[in-house]
């Protein structure tokens, strides 16, 4: 348990040691215990031989240690380490594992403050107990009233549980343990990295332009805005002032694959210009059915995707075989495109750069949310039958020292922290929307502000869902925010968010008891907890359904690390289509760490996220919005084993069904057109996922994309011939039709790029442009 020295050098304060306590340090020691902010060590009314009686007693316990850190003959702070079982006091306060060491520690006085001076001699006790014993659980008893010390302990990993009594002291019982702490220093570490700032350089902005031009012409093409005509072995996209020409590859779904290196735009003289995308939508809009404002927001959704590129071109370097090996988090700030099929799909209108550089999830930064209490009276919590209710939830949420501060603060006003609720919101929510829209609900204290969690978060790809860094044990928190991205106002309904969690439930339920399902490791990741805030102003039926509504509400999620095994990793499914600064894939980094063949690869792959869907459309009519960013797959040795659907509450959805729903889940019956339904796959899974993967396996010489749609229409007819039950099913819904109905993304977005889809009427708002061959067709590829 014990150690003799132990040495390390510290980021700020170089090299210390850590040393035994010797008599000839406590002249030194004394006059430390002596100043008024050690009087929580009790001793600063004792004499000077009281005091070295003390720790000679101290010196002479074989359970009970006593050191001092040293840097070039200079004492910098005291620590006592003690066995908490040996302790009469914290045997009486509770239970000691056999790993848990007690520690103590007072810093020399702050006569000249050094940076981050405190955390680092913490860092450095923490250091020395881990070197000597890996499985140590530290254990802190700091007294109730010293807030500093609670707010150190957070940052460093520890979690107060309890409040206990030790003698006439009351205290707080706190843990850490090796894994916390490696986590919390190297967050800390992470934090101190300064970004380059300077990322729209000219070379980046040229590739950026090119890739978005590449993509706009793609698109456009795809969805019948522009034709593309072949012309010997070159394509050529007329277009207004001009005309487009590239090499390129023609495939299904009406995709052309183009070489971008080769893009190259002549004005009407036939003169080479350089590319400029935003000149080609200024130019193009009104054709597009872009004029005035709506053509102008685009246009600076444009200009915020094409700074995002820059940044992601400067900053995310690492290669595809490096990132394939790495965390789910490492990965999830690292992808490059964003939604594949939209064109001005990294908008965030309502960011500054500042915001950008702290929130935008390719920044990958960790920040702290704001928490607030909203009363009772105009806030609802909601939660799953399968978990806890709100105090055991928002206790598993906040750290105790955290929670009594937010009762202690709501007491200073004269409120009562059991007629709140607990509530958190993303910073820039706070102080752009709530702080400002709800001024009248802050003066009257139906809301309050707290100040910031402990826990630091890191944004996800859907920009509003934040990963918990500080403990990723606990669940995921997404949260209203009120900026304009890829066609909507990214709020959260109060109305939603109260019956999220049922809808979740039945789901889970549906998806959990199905034997397929089971088999192929597809879960439902549940949103179990929301709360809603009724902001009366807005409520009244006058206004209708406006973002203002959905300003403060917000939801956990389930998180799949609880069910990761060492040999397994997650990743974002957008990492399928992630390609790093020399075009490299990570699927293909997969396939050849994998040493399966591509066929084989891909066969796992659908078996956990395609057949999954298929059977879910044909055995319960239900469907997800299963794009990149809303599953997670599960990977051992680099294939595909398990899948996690997110988004469940808002984007669920069963289709022309009869099936009697609870009175809360009734939300996601949807009506609409028969030959409409399997649009669910056909649209969302072919022609927004599929058509880009298979692009990019086929550039890089993996596939032919005859064996890829042939192995997509084997793994669906191996499943049609293992679940005879359906058959009806399958002739009803023919999934091998030789076409189906162009749903068009981007005729969405332009159409109306601030609402883009009627939520409570989704098929209701889609847009076509007739058919497209369906390539698992027998008369294409199937």
């Amino acid at each position: 348990m014990y150690f003799s020295s132990f040495s390390t050098t510290l980021e700020h304060t170089g090299k210390v040691t850590i040393r035994l306590l010797q008599p000839t340090d406590m002249s030194i020691i004394c006059t430390w215990l002596k100043q008024p902010y050690a009087h929580f060590w009790g001793m600063n009314t004792q004499t000077e031989q009281q005091m070295c009686n003390a720790y000679q007693d101290i010196i002479s316990n074989a359970h009970h240690h006593a050191y001092v850190i040293e840097q070039n003959n200079e004492l910098l702070a005291l620590v006592e380490l003690y066995d908490p079982a040996q302790d009469s006091l914290m045997t009486a306060a509770y239970k000691a594992q056999k790993h848990d060491v007690g520690m103590h520690i007072l810093l020399s006085p702050n006569t000249s403050p050094k940076r981050h001076f405190s955390f680092e001699m913490m860092q450095c006790v923490l250091q020395s107990i881990f070197a000597n014993n890996a499985a140590a659980r530290v254990v802190v008893e700091p007294d109730i009233a010293n807030n500093k010390i609670h707010t150190l302990n957070k940052r460093l990993g520890f979690v107060h549980t309890q409040h206990i009594q030790l003698g006439k002291k009351q205290a707080y019982l706190g843990f850490c343990d090796k894994a916390a702490f490696d986590r919390h220093t190297q967050l800390f570490s992470q934090m101190l990295i300064p970004l380059n700032t300077d990322y729209v350089k000219h070379s980046h902005w040229q590739w950026a332009n090119r890739h978005l031009q590449s993509k706009a012409l793609t698109e456009l093409v795809h969805e019948r805005l522009l034709i593309a005509e072949q012309i010997n072995q070159t394509w050529q996209v007329n277009v207004e002032g001009g005309y487009f020409t590239f090499s390129g590859r023609a495939m299904a779904l009406n995709h052309i694959d183009i070489d971008e290196p080769s893009l190259c735009f002549y004005n009407s003289n036939d003169e080479q210009k350089p590319l400029d995308v935003l000149r080609f939508f200024s130019m193009q809009g009104p054709l597009l059915g872009l004029t005035g404002e709506r053509l102008a927001t685009y246009l600076e959704e444009l200009n915020a995707t094409l700074a995002s590129a820059c940044f992601k071109r400067e900053n995310n370097t690492t290669s595809a075989d490096q990132l394939a090996q790495q965390g789910l988090q490492q990965i999830e700030s690292a992808m490059s495109e964003g939604h594949p099929a939209f064109i001005a799909n990294n908008g965030r209108i309502g960011f500054s750069k500042s915001d950008f550089l702290r929130y935008a999830p390719e920044v990958g930064k960790h920040f702290k949310v704001i928490w607030l209490a909203a009363h009772k009276s105009v806030c609802t919590f909601a939660h799953s039958k399968y978990f806890a209710d709100y105090e055991s939830h928002i206790n598993g949420e906040l750290d105790l020292t955290t929670r009594d501060h937010f009762s202690a603060a709501l007491k200073n006003k004269n409120l009562n922290l059991d007629d709140y609720l607990l509530m958190p919101a993303h910073p820039w929510q706070w102080q752009n929307k709530l702080s400002v829209v709800f001024a009248n609900e802050l003066a009257s204290k139906r809301l309050v502000y707290l100040g910031e969690g402990d826990d630091l978060y890191q944004a996800q790809q859907s920009i509003r869902t934040l990963y918990n860094s500080s403990h990723p044990h606990k669940p995921y928190l997404k949260v209203a925010l009120s900026i304009l991205n890829m066609g909507f106002m990214r709020g959260l309904s109060r109305a939603y968010m109260a019956v999220t969690p049922l809808i979740n439930d039945w789901v889970f339920d549906k998806v959990s008891q199905d034997k397929q399902l089971k088999a192929t490791n597809f879960v439902a990741l549940r949103e179990y907890a929301t709360l809603g805030y009724a902001h009366h102003t807005f409520e009244q039926s006058a206004l209708g359904d406006t973002a203002y509504r959905k300003m403060f509400a917000c939801l956990w999620r389930e998180n799949p690390n609880h069910n990761l095994n060492s040999d397994e990793q997650l990743t974002t499914m957008a990492a399928l289509l992630h390609l790093d600064n020399n075009g490299q894939s990570m699927v293909g980094a997969w396939l050849d760490q994998s040493g399966l063949s591509t066929n084989n690869w891909l066969q796992a792959y659908f078996n956990v996220y395609l057949i999954p869907l298929v059977h879910c459309f044909y055995a319960h009519k239900l469907v997800f919005m299963p794009h990149g960013e809303n599953l997670i797959l599960k990977l051992k040795n680099s294939v595909p084993v398990g899948a996690y659907m997110k988004d469940i509450g808002e984007e669920v959805a069963l289709l022309n069904s009869d099936e009697q729903l609870p009175e809360g889940v009734k939300r996601i019956h949807i009506t609409m057109p028969k030959e409409h339904e399997l649009l669910s796959i056909f649209t969302d899974v072919f022609d927004c996922f599929f058509r880009y993967l298979v692009a990019i396996l086929v550039r890089e010489k993996r596939i032919t994309e005859r064996e890829f749609w042939q192995c997509v229409s084997q793994s669906v007819k191996a499943y049609q011939h293992a679940t005879p039950a359906l058959n009806e099913r399958f002739k009803e819904y023919d999934f091998f039709s030789d076409e189906f109905a162009h749903s068009c993304l981007n005729r969405l977005q332009l159409g109306n790029n601030k609402q883009m889809v009627d939520l409570a009427d989704p098929a209701g708002s889609l847009q076509f442009a007739g058919s497209l061959n369906n390539p698992v067709a027998p008369s294409l590829y199937g």
